[in-house]
């Protein structure tokens, strides 16, 4: 595969030997230098002999070109002693990519970027993987370097593995580096070739150099058109958490400002799209939107590629309504996709229809020590208003005796809404709703307790995140010493 069945006059392959000791580290002679040398073959009975010879005690590897004599009739492993190459060759080292678990990957690796490029064979050289491409025998080997170098550049492998004297190890040899925990070296054997085919043996052709680069400069002409994911900037659509903001879409408009994680995109594309269009956006604004939106998302996807999904989009705009509350999705996936932005006190679709009410037929236990002469009377400092009696009672309807479940202001906000108009709002205004909290702070009927950020799942914690505990003097903690209170819908 690497070398001509046949050989020229001053023509030789070239085997490069590094000798070991049994732990792999470099041998050393008499003067302190490393053992290593060349070994010069004609055919291929030589070729197998040295390794024989050498493999169980030195580093084996072989010259990607052959080599020609100098003008001195001499050999060497130099550029101007490189004669003829035929291979493209691309090495991996495994400790580059931890995540990356075998030859598939490293496989996937160079696919995505070149899905054309027909790879003839490649090993397991120990600590990596070496893949090779066969092209037709060429002299010019500084060329073949360069092209080897572009393409190792572009899909991520060792670009210090494209000199034009490069070496490369030989199958059924030892990689003397890193032995194991009983001192074996791994060995390096072929993963496949494409002689085990019988269909690729009997279509078998170099692969055209004018063709390779020529797809090695169409994919790193798409890299430019890509774009750098930028790191997630949440929204902070709760605002300072005094007025409840509400929006058509929560989960939707969330990811239009945020931008979506991979395996995400297509789903969230296809909701923002289908929101522009129901808010009456033309289709070249959805366009652009979705242009900015996708310089967001992590990683972002190729610009040409999403104008094409947003066309497809459109095209169907009639057949996908993806729209809606989570709720209502059938698919698993996408269902799970959308409920993880979902958040119910901002969104008017998911808005809750449980929403309080306290007409509910289930009533409402309050101890008898809230409903005091002292506190039921108007003129003396510890009596309470009606807003706070109004705070109380949600707070016994939705704090369960001897919970451990926080209850936030944001929650009881939530509990404490009407629908006017078709739109959900506080029973009183935010100024008010906050002075009752505080007096019934002052009045030793509650306690609010700031989280910390760890708690609320949040680097900045807002007025909505605060805690509210009733006091342990007016806890429900029996049976006795309460009063039950019930209502009823008209």
């Amino acid at each position: 595969m690497l070398f001509p069945k046949v050989l020229k006059e001053n023509e030789y392959i070239c085997l490069f030997l590094v000798k070991t000791d049994k732990r792999g580290n470099p041998a050393l002679d008499e003067d302190g230098k490393e053992i290593k040398f060349h070994k010069y073959v004609k055919n291929f009975e030589q070729y197998q002999e040295y390794i024989r010879r050498y493999k169980h005690n030195f580093h084996v590897y072989n010259a990607l070109a052959t080599v020609k004599t100098d003008k001195y009739d001499e050999l060497h492993r130099r550029e101007a002693n490189m004669r003829q190459q035929k291979v493209l060759f691309i090495d991996f080292d495994r400790k580059d990519y931890p995540d990356l678990k075998d030859a598939h990957d490293f496989t996937k690796m160079i696919k995505d970027k070149l899905p054309n490029l027909f790879l003839h064979a490649y090993y397991d050289s120990g600590h990596g993987y070496h893949y090779y491409v066969i092209i037709p025998p060429t002299c010019k080997v500084r060329e073949i370097s360069e092209l080897s170098k572009e393409i190792c550049a572009l899909v991520g492998a060792d670009t210090n593995a494209c000199k034009v004297t490069q070496v490369a190890r030989i199958p059924c040899t030892f990689n003397r580096k890193n032995p194991d925990e009983k001192g074996r070296f791994p060995l390096v054997k072929e993963i496949d070739h494409y002689q085990k085919h019988p269909y690729e043996v009997k279509h078998f052709h170099p692969c055209n150099v004018g063709y390779i680069k020529r797809r090695v400069d169409n994919a790193k002409k798409i890299l430019e058109c890509e774009l750098e994911s930028k790191p997630l900037q949440k929204w902070d659509y709760g605002g300072d958490g005094l007025d409840i903001k509400v929006y058509p879409c929560l989960c939707t408009e969330k990811i239009l400002r945020e931008g979506a994680d991979q395996g995400e995109r297509d789903t969230w594309l296809g909701r923002i799209i289908s929101m522009l269009r129901f808010n009456g956006y033309t289709e070249d604004k959805v366009r652009e939107i979705c242009l900015d939106w996708n310089t967001k998302c992590r990683p972002p996807k190729n610009p040409n590629t999403v104008r094409k999904d947003v066309d497809f989009y459109l095209d169907k705009e009639d057949v996908y309504k993806l729209n809606g509350c989570w709720e209502k999705i059938d698919d698993p996936r996408v269902k799970e996709i959308v409920k993880r932005q979902c958040d119910k006190f901002h969104c008017m679709q998911a808005i809750q229809k449980k929403n309080i009410s306290i007409g509910e037929n289930i009533g409402v236990r309050m101890p008898q020590k809230l409903l005091t002469d002292g506190r039921l009377r108007n003129d003396r400092k510890v009596s309470l208003s009606g807003y706070e009696f109004l705070v109380m009672t949600i707070l016994y309807k939705y704090i369960k005796p001897k919970s451990r479940i926080p209850f936030t202001v944001k929650e009881l906000k939530m509990k404490m809404q009407y629908k006017n108009h078709g739109k959900w709002q506080l029973c009183m205004d935010i100024k008010t709703f906050k002075s009752t909290l505080e007096k019934l702070v002052e009045h030793h009927c509650i306690e609010l307790i700031e989280p910390t950020p760890e708690q609320c799942k949040k680097k900045k914690v807002i007025y909505d995140d605060m805690r509210i505990k009733i006091k342990r003097g007016l806890k429900i903690l029996d049976d006795e010493h309460n009063i039950d209170f019930y209502y009823t819908c008209e």
